[in-house]
């Protein structure tokens, strides 16, 4: 690409990016501030998600008026998520999603759960690959399968009632074989585990293990979003295989409740444009995030099937009742 081609790529992609929708000037929007609410500390994946569509608004000027963002954190998301909601039929609230957006009000009593938002789009998704060694004898889901199903077979993941256990609930569930789960602490204590040999396969985020992966040391059979990742498109998914289930963690955006339709579809067009930004892009490779998106009431049903399969999962292990 010639010095000319590649600086003129900013100028034009922003004033496509620019360009106002048709109805931006019937609705009269923006006209005040935006508040964007961050549920968590600084530092940590939903701010960094947040901080990144925040800074792409800005950029290319797709909102009109300024952007003030804060971190509230507390209570597993609890305490940011319930302000947002509070503000039920203000259009200038926007906040971000991530697994405790579903996982926190089905182990507290939250006084909100995901109804009580407005859906504007599912940006990215952070689903799981089940993994084992290379030196396994196990190359595709299916040999994995016919294996447990007539011996003992151990699973780890992160945590005793995460995401990871919830896919490899999910796996068994559909599959027809028993297993047991081996917790980690963290990420770390979870590699180790298959390193050892001290488990079979483990359930991992993508971000966890792409450098065993990268290495030869580790070997996917699985991915847990109903399709490839935008990123890894190498590995199959599970339902590709024959297993009917699908799961991942929102990385979402979402407004309070009792917001104008208009208004709703008028963020819907507007995060489609961030998503198609090269920054977006650069930020879905950096965090092996999968960049097939949901919009509006699409979304809605996303966190509905994802929250029945948490909820299920999490009942039958005991984490709920």
């Amino acid at each position: 690409m010639s010095l000319l081609k590649k600086f003129a790529v900013v100028p034009v992609m922003a004033a496509v990016l620019a360009s106002p929708l048709s109805f931006a000037k019937d609705l009269d929007y923006p006209t005040k501030r935006l508040n964007y609410t961050i549920a968590f500390g600084p530092g940590g994946g939903n701010d960094l998600m947040s901080r990144t569509v925040v800074d792409i608004l800005k950029k290319y000027k797709l909102y009109g008026k300024n952007i003030r963002v804060d971190n509230l954190a507390g209570g597993s998301g609890a305490v940011g998520f319930n302000y947002v909601a509070q503000q039920s039929g203000n259009p200038y609230h926007l906040t971000s999603t991530s697994g405790n957006f579903l996982g926190t009000p089905l182990v507290s009593n939250t006084g909100w759960t995901y109804e009580d938002f407005t859906p504007i789009g599912l940006l990215a998704q952070d689903a799981m690959f089940i993994v084992v060694r290379t030196d396994s004898p196990f190359e595709s889901a299916k040999d994995f399968v016919e294996y447990a199903k007539n011996n003992r077979i151990t699973i780890g993941g992160t945590g005793a009632a995460g995401p990871e256990r919830v896919v490899a609930s999910l796996f068994a569930e559909t599959a027809g074989f028993t297993f047991d789960y081996v917790p980690s602490q963290d990420g770390g204590g979870m590699v180790t585990s298959l390193t050892s040999k001290s488990v079979d396969a483990i359930v991992a985020n993508p971000s966890e293990v792409s450098g065993q992966i990268k290495a030869g040391n580790f070997r996917p059979l699985a991915y847990s979003e109903a399709q490839r990742s935008t990123v890894y498109k190498d590995v199959p998914t599970f339902k590709e295989q024959g297993y009917d289930f699908a799961f991942s963690l929102p990385r979402g955006v979402v407004m309070p409740n009792d917001l104008d339709e208009d208004i709703q579809q008028w963020w819907v067009e507007t995060m489609k444009k961030v998503v198609e930004t090269p920054e977006w892009k650069e930020y879905l490779t950096t965090n092996s995030l999968s960049g097939n998106t949901v919009w509006g009431e699409d979304f809605a049903k996303n966190l509905a099937a994802t929250n029945a399969d948490f909820k299920r999962v999490l009942t039958n292990i005991g984490a709920i009742k």
